[in-house]
């Protein structure tokens, strides 16, 4: 069962009133082997009530994504064709495959997002710095993105690490 089918299935018990360690007992019950990703799963969805306290927040993180890859994109202009582009390819692309994630407040994306723009944010205050509007325009909405990122992953999604999610000191994973 692939990643989106379990949080389909969570997500659908959720709303039916099971609460997340039921669920997670049923899982780990059928697949012993696959806790983690079960816990994954059910930390990477939002509480209904976090949800919509966040939800605009959320919105402005998603507009600020593709702007962002919009920015990207201008910044880059004129394209020279004779040199690799795949780079701008890849910085246009990234922050749009982010956006459809946060439509979906899929919770594992927001810290990949904070260090993906962190990591953008070295680089361009590193080698360009903000010779145009675009690319001063571009470094704000990039500190912006990894502001509001952290924040959302902070207050909706504490039990999730960058990679996986958390355990508590007895090693049972929080839910």
């Amino acid at each position: 069962m692939g990643l989106l089918e379990i949080t389909n299935t969570i997500t659908a018990k959720l709303e039916n009133g099971l609460s997340r360690k039921e669920i997670f007992a049923q899982y780990v019950q059928q697949s012993p082997a696959e806790a983690t990703k079960y816990a994954y799963c059910i930390a990477s969805i939002p509480s209904a009530v976090l949800r919509k306290k966040y939800l605009k927040i959320n919105g402005l993180l998603l507009v600020l994504l593709v702007a962002y890859a919009a920015l990207t994109f201008l910044a880059e202009l004129p394209i020279d064709l004779t040199k690799p582009t795949i780079f701008i390819l890849l910085r246009t692309l990234v922050p749009i495959i982010f956006a459809y994630f946060v439509f979906h407040f899929h919770g594992g994306v927001y810290r990949i997002i904070t260090l993906w723009c962190l990591f953008d944010l070295t680089e361009d205050l590193l080698l360009t710095g903000a010779p145009t509007f675009t690319a001063a325009l571009k470094l704000l909405t990039l500190f912006f993105i990894i502001i509001i990122s952290w924040f959302i992953s902070r207050k909706v999604f504490p039990n999730l690490k960058i990679f996986g999610p958390k355990q508590d000191d007895n090693g049972r994973y929080l839910l």
